[in-house]
């Protein structure tokens, strides 16, 4: 009878809460299916660095699942107790039936067992089906080709499934049991007609609280563009907390300050059912602050993730063919002569190479903000060694000619009192050029020189992952004289089979004991480019599996929420239709609250976001080139039809409990 009762309910709930059961298949198919990226090499040519790259992408998500459970936990057990609210009213009649809370709470328990089953069931079917489709996104992620097409079934990402979502559906049924066995009667079946209660009943406190938030809120943003996010200290974590608690203030203040704003004016206060409308926005914004204020944090982290993180990868990818001139590079912080110490130490290269350019990286007490204007340090916070004023790197005309002679470009003269300046970061060149064109001198060494009459370049003087030559000074080779050696790099062109070379350095460099010898790294272009495609696979995924579900998590908990308020305030709708009001009307006031509930939290999410990712471009320029403006354009199309979609389909939930 229970079971039959149980599955009776499930079938009516359904029919009203289609988007909660949707959320859940979806959130299961998305976790098995970013699971299961492992498993899809099998269906690819992978060298030994991208299977590395592939096994570390899976670790990274594995890791990041864990938190998506938690969000993801937050939801159902959030969703699951507004579930629980709908139906006090239900639960109420069966109590005045003569069932007993126990038997009540086995309903419950039959009832979240089969919803799970359901969701976890279905979820996983999808998954299986959407991971093979994403194989080709995979393979083209990792730039290889997929050998051979055959059905990929993760037994990893199907017991992580089971296990996380089964977890959590056990927590549920733990809060259901509490919840059912603490109820009375009498507030079950008049729990629909309460009102919430006001958190601040005093309008004028909560102009008062708007008005901090908006100001913690400034602060938060202040701090942020002031100093970017060159180091993360303190200053980052004051950020973080100005804006969060600006934007749970916020939120806590806001029903008061509008209810305000619009009691101001009289006319469109009292037009059509504005009265209404902003009375129950009034209630429940003041009663769900703090959902709301993590549903526009959340919104946030979606939009930046998707934005920032896409960015990223683009960026690296775009500055790749710069990064890779070399067939390989060596380097050392403890010598000043990398090819004499690795033939020393590991054998020689002699048989490998077909050209060779070796410099030293010198300091001195010259530093960024002696070279560079107030205004200019400013604009480039973002970029650490300016931020925190370190010394500008130093090497001698002799090293630079010979790098320039093997990237096959014009070689320079310097007289004895003149200087050059390059670098490899775009955005800093022109504000090199300025000082050239502004003769600004320098004090290398005790030498006063002043710039040398040449175009300042961008140039990549090693094989790297990402741009970080922010400004380097030509000087002539006695100039460094008494000056510390810091750095010292190899570069390197094979002769003949690279592949012959690259079996070649991994016999006889990377597979060598090093204990008591002076550290030398190297990493050649393949191995470099494989690393790229790695990192980058990486970034991608993650912002994807973050974004998607942090977005699909707010929209739902909106969701949810508009529907089970919808839901509560039926009878309230009946007494509007009793004293003469049109279903037009009520629809179009419908519309406006369930629209405003959407509306807010995403509204303030985009500023933060605005704010977010103006420092997330001066970020994503440190990785390269690439610009962020068509994945913000990807992103907010992404948000349109996911987080619209959602509101849409509460809108006609909605009206469809009315009716």
């Amino acid at each position: 009878m229970y079971f039959k009762l149980a599955f009776r309910n499930i079938q009516k709930s359904l029919k009203d809460y289609t988007i909660y059961f949707l959320t859940l298949v979806f959130g299961v198919c998305i976790f098995y299916t970013f699971n299961s990226i492992e498993s899809q090499s099998i269906m690819m040519e992978l060298s030994d660095l991208k299977a590395n790259a592939f096994e570390l992408t899976s670790n990274i998500i594995e890791i990041v699942s864990i938190f998506i459970s938690f969000i993801l936990g937050f939801l159902i057990v959030y969703a699951n107790n507004y579930l629980i609210k709908r139906r006090k009213k239900e639960f109420g009649i069966y109590m005045t039936l003569g069932m007993e809370n126990r038997k009540l709470s086995t309903i419950i328990f039959i009832e979240t067992m089969l919803i799970g089953i359901i969701s976890l069931g279905v979820g996983l079917v999808l998954g299986v089906l959407l991971s093979q489709g994403i194989s080709i996104f995979t393979a083209k992620l990792f730039e290889v080709n997929i050998t051979k097409f055959t059905f990929v079934f993760s037994k990893a990402a199907f017991v992580r499934t089971i296990g996380n979502f089964g977890l959590i559906y056990l927590v549920v049924l733990i809060f259901n049991s509490i919840t059912i066995r603490k109820v009375k009667l009498i507030d079950l079946l008049n729990d629909s007609k309460k009102n919430e209660k006001l958190r601040v009943k005093n309008i004028w406190i909560s102009i008062i609280v708007f008005l901090i938030s908006i100001i913690s809120i400034g602060e938060g943003y202040h701090i942020i563009l002031k100093n970017g996010l060159a180091v993360m200290d303190s200053t980052i974590v004051k950020a973080i907390i100005f804006g969060a608690v600006g934007t749970f203030l916020f939120f806590f203040s806001l029903s008061g300050f509008l209810l305000k704003i619009f009691q101001s004016n009289k006319k469109n206060y009292l037009k059509n059912l504005n009265m209404f409308v902003l009375r129950q926005i009034n209630s429940k914004i003041n009663t769900t602050f703090i959902s709301m204020s993590f549903i526009c944090l959340m919104l946030f982290v979606a939009i930046c993730t998707f934005s920032a993180g896409l960015g990223i990868t683009k960026a690296m990818n775009s500055d790749v063919e710069d990064l890779t001139q070399f067939d390989a590079s060596f380097w050392s912080y403890d010598t000043e002569d990398v090819l004499n110490t690795i033939n020393e130490q590991y054998g020689g290269l002699d048989e490998i190479i077909g050209e060779k350019s070796q410099y030293t990286n010198y300091e001195s007490d010259f530093t960024y903000k002696k070279f560079f204007s107030k205004e200019v340090v400013e604009k480039n916070k973002n970029l650490y060694p300016i931020s925190q004023d370190r010394p500008i790197s130093i090497i001698k005309l002799s090293d630079f000619n010979s790098l320039m002679k093997m990237l096959n470009r014009d070689e320079i003269n310097l007289k004895e009192d003149e200087y050059y300046a390059f670098g490899d970061v775009s955005e800093v060149i022109k504000d090199i050029q300025e000082n050239i064109n502004n003769n600004v001198e320098v004090d290398i060494n005790g030498t006063i020189l002043v710039p040398a009459n040449y175009k300042v370049i961008s140039a990549t003087t090693y094989d790297s992952m990402m741009k970080n030559n922010i400004c380097t000074i030509v000087v002539n080779d006695e100039v460094t004289d008494g000056l510390k050696a810091v750095f010292c790099n190899l570069n390197i062109n094979f002769k003949g089979d690279i592949k012959e070379a690259e079996k070649y350095l991994n016999e006889n460099f990377r597979t060598q004991e090093r204990d008591g010898k002076v550290a030398v790294y190297g990493l050649t272009k393949n191995e470099l480019l494989d690393n790229y495609v790695g990192i980058g696979a990486m970034i991608s995924y993650l912002a994807i599996y973050i974004g998607i579900v942090f977005l699909i998590t707010s929209a739902a908990v909106l969701a949810l929420q508009q529907l089970s308020e919808s839901a509560d305030n039926v009878y309230r709708y009946r007494m509007l239709k009793k004293i003469g009001v049109d279903n037009e009307m009520i629809n179009k006031s419908l519309f406006t609250q369930i629209g405003i509930y959407f509306i807010v939290p995403l509204s303030l999410s985009i500023v933060h976001s605005i704010v977010g990712l103006k420092v997330a471009s001066d970020l994503v320029s440190i990785f390269g080139s690439g610009n962020i403006q068509y994945y913000i354009l990807f992103t907010a199309i992404v948000l349109v039809v996911v987080y619209g979609g959602y509101f849409i389909a509460t809108y006609n939930g909605a009206k469809k409990m009315i009716k």
